[in-house]
């Protein structure tokens, strides 16, 4: 019989709660127990959701022996503590984006890790939905020819709520963190490593950042313009593009049900500077008609040439990376190739800089 793992929730929020329900969709995966800021808010939680059992704490949970594997779900300033100790206790351990407050959270995550010989992942569950994976195929494959950007925003209207995680600097609130890691994990994934990083960010009053923009230099000349914003709402698309069409995935863009593929070729402008001037002025004439009519009929045939493609998945899609974690676990791995632990560093660096770009800038003078 194939063995069963038996998970450890750290948290008892709404994230955890929806991972629970997908743990279910996962072969062998158990929802063993859960842990949360209090024993009563963990046997609450534990008889909502199902879970086995309940802990009094967190150092309970990742020492049981009843636990194979900890999933981390408590708030974002807390993710590093809570991986750590899941890690000292030798256990492996999912832990949710953002994967520490900041890079250097991070990095000493990753060196607990790699020195304990103890598998760590992200939960940047978005790399592994059936839709995602559909276009890291396309990419990889040429489909687009050599990629050279990434454009993508993510962004809704949250209600200002000063307690609130989203809002509180000291729990690790911001678009940034809780919004903007999908789309820098996505260019890291599709474009390479970041060499630079150049952009902004609008802190407001509460102390977080609510807006931003960066643009990601990648090794190799890739370009990523990425915007993120809990204020105002966007359009949480993005649009991968390369030298031989475009991939746009549709809102929204970190779980993509519809993928649309446009193919292209480079336009061959002929020299000459007498044409262009004689087409501006038969423009209301017959032949400009003609023209006109004819350029419309070029886009619609170009329009009826993308490729639609339609990838569905059960419930909210975090079954996926359970299975990713599971399969490591049993291959003997501490990284997966999938998310690597280098990739998560990343992304915290990139928001480390546009964030002090954005608290260090001058107020405007009123």
């Amino acid at each position: 019989m194939a063995r069963q793992f038996r998970w450890g929730i750290v948290g008892s929020g709404a994230m955890a709660e929806a991972f629970v329900r997908d743990l279910r969709r996962a072969p062998r995966a158990i929802a063993a127990g859960v842990a949360s800021r209090s024993e009563d808010r963990a046997r609450q939680f534990a008889a909502r959701c199902g879970v086995e059992k309940a802990y009094e704490g967190v150092e309970d949970l990742v020492s049981s022996p009843e636990i194979d594997v900890v999933y981390v779900a408590s708030l974002n300033h807390q993710h590093s503590d809570h991986t750590i100790q899941a890690i000292e206790a030798g256990k492996p351990v999912l832990c949710e984006k953002p994967f520490a407050a900041n890079a250097m959270a991070a990095r000493e995550v990753v060196d607990r890790a790699r020195d304990r010989k103890v598998f760590c992942m992200e939960a940047m569950w978005s790399r592994f939905v059936p839709g995602m994976v559909r276009l890291r195929t396309l990419v990889r494959s040429g489909a687009i020819g050599q990629v050279r950007m990434l454009s993508a925003q993510i962004g809704y209207p949250f209600a200002i709520e000063r307690t609130g995680r989203l809002w509180d600097p000291s729990k690790g609130g911001g678009a940034m963190l809780d919004l903007g890691v999908y789309p820098i994990s996505l260019a890291i994934d599709l474009l390479g490593p970041i060499e630079r990083v150049s952009g902004d960010c609008s802190i407001c009053e509460t102390g977080v950042d609510d807006r931003a923009g960066m643009v990601l230099h990648h090794t190799g000349g890739g370009l990523s313009i990425i915007s993120t914003s809990i204020s105002c709402s966007m359009s949480n698309e993005a649009v991968v593009s390369g030298d031989g069409g475009l991939i746009r995935m549709h809102e929204p863009f970190y779980r993509p049900a519809r993928l649309t593929m446009r193919k292209a070729s480079r336009i061959r402008v002929k020299q000459g500077a007498a044409r262009p001037r004689l087409l501006s002025q038969i423009g209301e004439t017959l032949l400009g008609r003609m023209l006109i009519t004819r350029s419309e009929w070029i886009r619609g045939l170009v329009a009826r040439s993308n490729r639609r493609m339609v990838s569905s998945h059960a419930g909210g899609g975090y079954q996926y990376q359970v299975a990713e974690v599971i399969r490591c676990v049993e291959e003997g791995r501490i990284e997966s190739e999938v998310m690597p632990l280098d990739h998560s560093i990343a992304v915290l660096e990139a928001i480390d800089l546009v964030r002090s770009q954005g608290q260090s800038r001058p107020a405007m003078p009123k």
